[in-house]
């Protein structure tokens, strides 16, 4: 992937903004991990540097250390037994334990890349990450998705400077995260719907040139669908290049937008409450995965709707409340006092109605066909296979919306009086 190019591609965009990002180096390549030491020399990364990884990733990632002792390179490493959850606490403990160094490596995927992002972004170093499978979008992301006591919350980050994988490890990843991450990029869909439902009926920030670098990546894994599952190297590096043009897209629009809608946020509402109770869960992109298969009906039904009747948003934030930890209690008032929905221009959301179909028609797969393309990635499809209630379903696309500061269509469907849902 020539970065170099994507930005020259955005030069003078007619959204008015400057495009850039922060990421200097992207390759993925067989045989990669034995040249990471040369790698990072030859992309000026420092030489001290304090890694983190997890046992597992550490296993699938024989020679890299090595690579790293034939430069020269002077470091300590630290490695969880299983990185499963991406907490604020671990992230400051790398902050604190990484000071005497001059950058930080990560050598995993998810939540030890989340850990150390944010630890390289508060202590202003730089930041590098080896791959070890192509399970989500964040790699190039310049936000890193943190537990603080139980909640998730997403916080502006920088880029890393270097994002490196070897095609045969990520080829070799189970099968369940190479699933996560096209259920991940699959997301994507119903991210440029709400993107655009936002910027139709509040005038929110959008880039159709964004917009298409994401669906050039998307559309691409789409493509090979009946390759996620396969151990091909070069399937895998493909894969991995449309997450990285996907984290790209978030850094390009200085926000998550371009690669998160309500899907992401049902999911998030799924993962506090079972943290809430010591639950597993599950992988990230498995979860959106799912909720793409709850939403994408739900968003299609809005289709039957030859007119729309919108009112102003009546919310009841003591029944959003009751469906949060009291321990959650200052963050979703903050996200909604006052609430978002004042922002909405009722005459835009009836006038641009056309509009809103649109791009729900045509932005948005078949359900069927949405649902076929899943189980042949090897994904999860329906609520029950990701051990979740139908009440629990219910309520998060009921009240999910309440948990981000953020216009999207589902957040909207209360303000249709002649929808009900």
């Amino acid at each position: 992937m020539d970065l170099t190019s994507i930005i020259h591609s955005l030069e003078n965009c007619p959204c008015g903004r400057k495009h850039f990002f922060d990421l200097e180096t992207y390759k993925a390549e067989k045989g990669l991990v034995e040249k990471v030491g040369k790698e990072l020399v030859d992309a000026g990364f420092p030489k001290k540097v304090y890694i983190v990884s997890d046992e597992n990733a550490m296993n699938a990632s024989k020679g890299l250390i090595e690579s790293l002792d034939k430069e020269g390179f002077d470091y300590q490493l630290k490695v969880y037994p299983d990185m499963r959850y991406a907490r604020m606490s671990d992230s400051l403990q790398i902050k604190s334990d990484a000071e005497g160094f001059d950058g930080i490596l990560s050598i995993g995927t998810g939540s030890v890349n989340d850990i150390c992002r944010y630890a390289a972004a508060q202590s202003s170093k730089p930041f590098a990450i080896f791959a070890t499978a192509p399970s989500m979008d964040g790699f190039a992301s310049d936000s890193a998705p943190l537990i603080d006591n139980n909640f998730k919350i997403s916080y502006m980050c920088r880029q890393p400077k270097v994002v490196l994988a070897d095609t045969e490890i990520l080829a070799n990843s189970p099968v369940e995260l190479k699933a996560a991450g096209y259920g991940d990029i699959m997301a994507k869909y119903m991210a440029i719907v709400d993107w655009k439902v936002a910027n139709y009926t509040t005038g929110e920030y959008y880039c159709e040139n964004i917009v298409k670098l994401v669906r050039k990546a998307t559309n691409s894994v789409w493509d090979m669908t009946d390759k996620i599952t396969s151990n091909d190297p070069d399937a895998a590096g493909s894969i991995m290049d449309a997450l990285i043009l996907t984290g790209c897209a978030m850094q390009l629009a200085k926000c998550t937008r371009p690669a998160s809608g309500a899907e992401h946020v049902v999911s998030h509402y799924w993962e506090i409450h079972k943290l809430e109770k010591g639950e597993w869960p599950d992988f990230h992109g498995k979860k959106v995965g799912v909720a793409m298969c709850e939403l994408i009906p739900l968003y299609k039904r809005l289709l039957e709707l030859d007119t729309v009747e919108v009112e102003p948003e009546k919310l009841n934030l003591d029944d959003v409340l009751a469906h949060y930890s009291p321990s959650f209690r200052k963050e979703v008032i903050g996200y909604n006092v006052p609430s978002i929905c004042n922002l909405v221009d009722i005459e835009a959301f009836k006038n641009r109605w056309e509009d809103i179909k649109n791009t729900i028609r045509e932005d948005l797969p078949d359900e069927k066909v949405f649902i076929e393309h899943m189980k042949k990635a090897g994904c999860v499809t329906t609520i029950e296979e990701a051990h979740i209630s139908k009440e629990f379903c219910d309520n998060a696309i009921h009240y999910s919306p309440y948990m981000r500061r953020r216009t999207t269509l589902l957040r909207l469907l209360p303000m249709i009086k002649n929808f009900k849902y």
